[in-house]
């Protein structure tokens, strides 16, 4: 039944763009693994089980999932000491390290990073698609950071060099997976956990699943060194595969083809960044792109994080280094683009200019109208308009939108009077205000108003209410203090607000009714926070052992199902789920407690 895990055998493509793009490692199957997660939406998907498959970890599934997955590379310090190991636990074909940029590594061209706890597991391929596939935590490769700190290969396991263990912790996999499966559901392009393997030890093996795996980092690495037959063939071989999936519609001829992938690449990345943006969501973007898909969605959650509120102040400390912020996301998005355009430029011309040149590229002119696009299709979605309304509203309605959003972001973008503060990786300043609370609200004050006039301001809400309708628990009393400014900016935000809902030329009541159903889902009060996610994920684990792995499967199932906070998607966590006659509900009671206490944190 389960034959095609069979077919990932590390053969994979990317092979054929450079001799030195990769680096081999025999793998040995690595024992006393359990499959702690499995995806079975994905799994079905890949093709991997049928689709009527009970959603049952079986003995003969978890077997086949351990033996094609739960693997340790062979390494240079392993081959040094002349390491021996059983013939039937090694692995017949090698799996490929891929290099690519980082910056954390002294060499800024990508000659000594890359993967460097990760192996290729290979392509599958399926009815639809083509996708890649790639394990975490599976040893210690040359191309991590501590690596070279050591110069020398490092022992898997070995924790003396930062990054160079080679390991990944259960907490990190697990919480990857719970996150990309919401982020996914949510129409939100990110890669997607197909399997968590946990060791006694507490390190795991999470398995990554996407249509294309290839970071910009991996094309930017031979733009770097200036090698342009290698960053042709890297160009054309994700080009393909987009192409082959039918993602994208590409001229077969040049310069054509690069310009209108340049423009694909420039749309998906203007819309990623509005995205990140309006949606409070934390992505450590730099300009080499080791952290997301060439494509323009997420890649490793290790430093994701989903805020309450507009923490545009919040930066996240790596070693000796801080994160861009949430507001300067938008620039790295758009400086990868501006890359990709000296990418295809080198490649057309043979001339590799410097970045500046391309500062004026028309594909940016692409990205900033993307951006613009879906940061107005994000602020009239979370205000809780219909697809099909947003559709007439962004035609008809543009100056609208801006005035709301210009008000909008007014009571956004203050923060408390308290001042910056240090948290355990970095440092915030916290936002005053949580508007996704607001707007929750405003519709439903309105409609127990009777509104029923965009003009009729005896039904607006009242300034301190208004005010403590949407601010943090955390906050005193000098930063709610109302002035004569601060009272015009929540009459104007009102106004605005209404104004859109006017826009429709729909009954006015009709509308904001159907706004208080959708928001109260879109908004809802127990949407995951990145906090939120590392204490659930603390229970989790220390269930293990004390009940069934099936329980604690479907207790994360119905959890990521409760945060896929969109109308008619929407499956709370039922009440007799709750009821704490098991360990799996005293789970899931717990991770709603979870939710409560850091409904307003980072």
């Amino acid at each position: 039944m389960y034959e095609k895990f069979r077919k990932l055998d590390g053969i994979h493509p990317w092979r054929k763009v450079s001799p030195d793009g990769y680096i081999d490692y025999h793998a040995r199957y690595r024992p006393k693994g359990r499959v702690l997660y499995f995806n079975f939406p994905l799994a079905t998907e890949l093709e991997l089980v049928p689709s009527d498959h009970p959603r049952v970890l079986n003995k003969d599934l978890e077997q086949t999932i351990l033996q094609t997955f739960s693997l340790q590379i062979i390494n240079e310090y392993d081959l040094n000491r002349g390491k021996k190991y059983p013939v039937e636990t090694v692995k017949p074909l090698p799996y490929m390290a891929t290099r690519y940029l980082q910056t954390q590594h002294r060499n800024k061209q990508g000659k000594t990073s890359g993967d460097g706890r990760s192996i290729w597991n290979g392509c599958l391929r399926t009815s639809n698609l083509t996708f890649d596939i790639s394990s975490r935590g599976t040893g210690a490769t040359i191309l991590s950071p501590g690596a070279q700190e050591a110069a020398e290969a490092v022992q898997t396991g070995d924790y003396t060099y930062g990054y160079a263990s080679g390991l990944a912790e259960l907490d990190e996999m697990l919480g990857s997976a719970v996150m990309s499966e919401i982020f996914y559901r949510q129409g939100i392009p990110t890669e997607r956990c197909l399997a968590v393997i946990g060791f006694s030890d507490g390190s795991a093996i999470g398995v990554r699943s996407a249509p294309n795996l290839i970071r910009p980092a991996h094309i930017f690495r031979y733009l770097k060194q200036a090698r342009h037959a290698e960053l042709k063939a890297s160009v054309d071989y994700f080009i393909e595969r987009e192409v082959e999936n039918h993602f994208w519609q590409i001229p077969p001829d040049e310069p054509a083809k690069y310009e209108e992938a340049l423009n694909y690449l420039a749309r998906s990345y203007g819309k990623m960044a509005a995205l990140l943006e309006e949606e409070y969501i934390f992505n450590w973007l730099a300009w080499d792109g080791d952290n997301m898909l060439a494509s323009g969605a997420i890649l490793d959650y290790g430093s994701i994080r989903q805020f309450a509120a507009k923490h545009d102040k919040y930066r996240f400390k790596d070693v000796d280094r801080f994160s861009a912020s949430l507001a300067e996301q938008r620039y790295w998005a758009r400086v990868i683009v501006q890359t990709f355009a000296q990418a295809m430029g080198f490649i057309c011309s043979g001339e590799k200019k410097n970045l500046r040149a391309f500062k004026d590229a028309s594909c940016l002119k692409v990205f900033d109208s993307a951006f613009e696009d879906e940061s107005n299709y994000r602020i009239l979605w979370r205000i809780g308009f219909t697809p099909e309304q947003i559709d007439r509203l962004m035609e008809t309605a543009r100056e609208e939108i801006k005035d709301f959003h210009r008000s909008l972001t007014y009571f956004e973008d203050l923060k408390v009077s308290k001042g910056i503060e240090k948290i355990p990786d970095g440092f915030t300043h916290k936002p005053v205000f949580l508007i996704r609370n607001l707007l929750r609200q405003l519709p439903a004050f309105y409609v127990a108003q009777a509104l029923n006039r965009a003009d009729d301001e005896s039904a607006y809400m009242p300034d301190d209410i208004f005010l403590r309708v949407m601010a943090a628990s955390y906050v005193g009393k000098r930063d709610l203090q109302l002035s004569r400014s601060r009272s015009a900016q929540v009459k104007n935000l009102q106004q605005c607000y209404l104004r859109l809902v006017g826009a429709l030329d729909e009954p006015i009541d009709e509308v904001l009714k159907t706004l208080q159903e959708r928001s109260a889902i879109i908004n809802h009060r127990h949407r995951l926070t990145g906090d939120a996610l590392i204490f659930m994920i603390e229970e989790v684990i220390a269930m293990i052992g004390k009940t069934k792995v099936q329980g604690l499967q479907e207790a994360l199932d119905a959890f990521i199902d409760s945060q896929v906070l969109i109308p008619g998607k929407w499956q709370p966590v039922a009440p007799e789920q709750l009821k704490p006659k098991t360990l799996k509900s005293r789970l899931l009671i717990t991770i709603q407690e979870n939710l409560e206490e850091y409904k307003e944190s980072i």
